[in-house]
């Protein structure tokens, strides 16, 4: 089992889920990467990746396995025949699959154009209620693990998983409540059992 981060970003940031997973199993075609398969009457290929990024937001953290046997060099193998923007950073080979749709407990992401604040003053609120996508009133307050202000960006670590937060929500939620325009919203770590 091979389990890599890689980038999705230049252009890239705009496949979907499912599109994203039909280029990285084309690049491993490309490389010469024989990937197992599944059994049974439709047979798939044994990648497993992380939780779904929103469309549109960039990152330098996505996290895959793929069951597989390759014994050169992947990074290389991998970023000669992959897309632009869906780039490996970084590969360990492992004995488990690392099943990152459950193991990533919390993704940090950075944000422009939120005008500055006092994150400690926000942080120290009890409850912090946002209307989600469907029309639902939420308290994410325990799904905000840590928020600051580095420079003119806006730094801060979400919950993942059963206690995922979706970034472009709480960025839309910062600059309504604060001012300014969100813009360069990127992901750029998570952080799990088999991140690294």
């Amino acid at each position: 089992m091979i389990a890599f981060r890689y980038t999705k970003t230049d252009g890239a940031e705009y496949l979907s889920h499912l599109d994203l997973l039909r280029h990285i199993c084309r690049t491993f075609k490309r490389a010469g990467i024989e990937l197992k398969y599944s059994e049974g009457f439709n047979p798939h290929p044994k990648i497993f990746m992380n939780n779904p990024l929103g469309l549109g937001i960039k990152s330098l953290a996505e996290y895959c396995a793929a069951d597989c046997g390759f014994d050169g060099d992947f990074l290389s193998a991998f970023n000669d025949n992959s897309p632009k923007g869906v780039k490996c950073t970084a590969f360990k080979v492992l004995d488990v699959n690392p099943n990152y749709a459950y193991t990533i407990k919390s993704c940090s992401y950075t944000v422009d154009g939120i005008e500055k604040f006092d994150p400690g003053k926000f942080l120290s609120r009890e409850k912090i209620i946002i209307c989600d996508r469907r029309g639902r009133e939420v308290d994410i307050r325990q799904r905000v693990y840590s928020l600051s202000v580095e420079g003119n960006k806006i730094l801060f670590t979400l919950g993942c998983g059963e206690n995922n937060l979706r970034p472009d929500l709480f960025a839309e939620y910062l600059e309504r409540e604060f001012g300014g325009k969100a813009h360069g919203l990127i992901k750029i770590s998570a952080s799990g059992e088999y991140t690294f």
